[in-house]
């Protein structure tokens, strides 16, 4: 069946970004088309229940189809909702995301409130570029298989990174011998970049050397730095940003008003609190904090930050949450923004048994959300008492999202 054109209606958009889809009683899920419309697509691949294809014509367009910006769209494996209007994909999101709670058989507060990007083109401050050697260019890899897509530009990224895309491809093309992946991060308000080359960082020296004849901004291998709020924060390759600088503040002021109430005076872990941001806010609405990180990189930059902007009243713990986490001594408060697979079993367990009254879960995968809120919520002793969708990452089928859990 794959390679076979198939035509049909398509009926939702579902996670990742894909059409939803039925042919022959077999559930297709489809990219490049929109809820409404009338395909023709090619399968591409084929599962006992379910199959996809790829969308190759519209016979009935949606009012909220628009072209996609990138001409790399479709075959870059970045994007998969270039072709919808932005209100659409806010809808779409906020759609995958009811759905994968109530699965779960998770009581949603009410609606969910969706907040989009204040940016939805060139918005991400950090990029990892792969190279191929047989143009000289560098770029991401496909939507299909493991080639790299060679580009000049990408609309989703900071102009600072994508203006020096061609220079870094022509400079990789004449040495930099062994090196696969470059990892960029804007930083000084726009004025540098910094700049990782990889599996062999050595070898940025040498290029961040090259790329400082071009114009455009400072290269750096070393360190930069960003803005929240006044504060400067120490950023190195191997520690966690948010990439949606722009839209920050609504994700991470979002947990601060929400836990505003709960904060002056109490005890308060930031779990995978990275480098600090975020625990700060917490600390200047009176709250004592406790950082755990597990990246010994991060940790240090978080205790560097809390020295110069909360001497005494922020505290940092290297390692992992799971192990952590239960030796903090009866935290009121406890806020999770775990990498993308979410919490290890063994901190569900514990917050189960021994957590706080209040909870506040920042996560940018939902199916995990989704299995985790169904261990504390649906089985476990918290109640669901708001839910928000921040949109960090348009053109994408990634969002973040905010969770306030209450005890029961």
């Amino acid at each position: 069946m794959p390679g076979v054109r198939i035509r049909l209606d398509c009926d939702s958009l579902a996670h990742r970004g894909l059409g939803l889809g039925r042919f022959q009683g077999m559930v297709v899920f489809l990219f490049g088309a929109l809820p409404g419309e009338d395909v023709t697509a090619v399968v591409t691949k084929v599962h006992a229940r379910h199959a996809f294809a790829d969308t190759v014509e519209v016979h009935r367009s949606s009012p909220e189809r628009v072209d996609p910006v990138c001409p790399h769209f479709g075959t870059c494996g970045g994007c998969q909702l270039q072709h919808a209007a932005y209100p659409l994909q806010l809808r779409a999101k906020a759609a995958v995301l009811q759905e994968a709670l109530t699965r779960r058989g998770i009581e949603l507060p009410g609606a969910t409130d969706a907040v989009g990007s204040r940016e939805p083109w060139r918005y991400r401050w950090r990029g990892e570029f792969h190279l191929d050697p047989k143009q000289a260019r560098v770029g991401f890899t496909s939507r299909q298989g493991h080639r790299v897509v060679a580009i000049d530009d990408c609309p989703i990224h900071h102009p600072a990174l994508t203006g020096m895309l061609p220079a870094l491809g022509r400079a990789l093309g004449k040495g930099a011998e062994g090196v696969q992946t470059v990892h960029l991060t804007v930083g000084s308000e726009g004025h540098e970049v910094l700049l990782q080359t990889r599996p062999y960082p050595a070898a940025g020296e040498a290029l961040a050397v090259a790329l400082g004849g071009e114009t455009g901004p400072a290269v750096t291998i070393e360190s930069t730095e960003l803005s929240y709020r006044g504060r400067r924060f120490r950023v190195f390759p191997d520690s966690f940003i948010q990439v949606n600088q722009g839209s920050l503040e609504d994700l991470y002021e979002t947990v601060i008003d929400w836990l505003r109430p709960s904060l002056p005076g109490v005890s308060v872990v930031d779990a995978y609190g990275g480098s600090g941001v975020l625990s700060l806010r917490l600390v200047d609405e009176g709250a004592v904090v406790t950082v755990i990180e597990s990246n010994p990189i991060s940790a240090r930059l978080c205790q560097l930050h809390g020295e110069m902007y909360a001497p005494g009243r922020l505290t940092v713990q290297c390692g992992p949450v799971e192990e952590l986490l239960p030796t903090v001594d009866g935290p009121a408060v406890v806020v999770l923004d775990p990498p993308r697979s979410g919490l290890a079993p063994q901190v569900t367990g514990w917050l189960s048994l021994a957590g706080p009254p209040v909870i506040a879960y920042l996560s940018c995968e939902v199916s995990a959300l989704a299995r985790d809120l169904e261990a504390l919520c649906r089985l476990g002793p918290y109640r669901l008492e708001r839910l928000r969708l921040v949109d960090m990452f348009p053109q994408t089928y990634h969002f973040e999202v905010v969770a306030l859990l209450r005890r029961l």
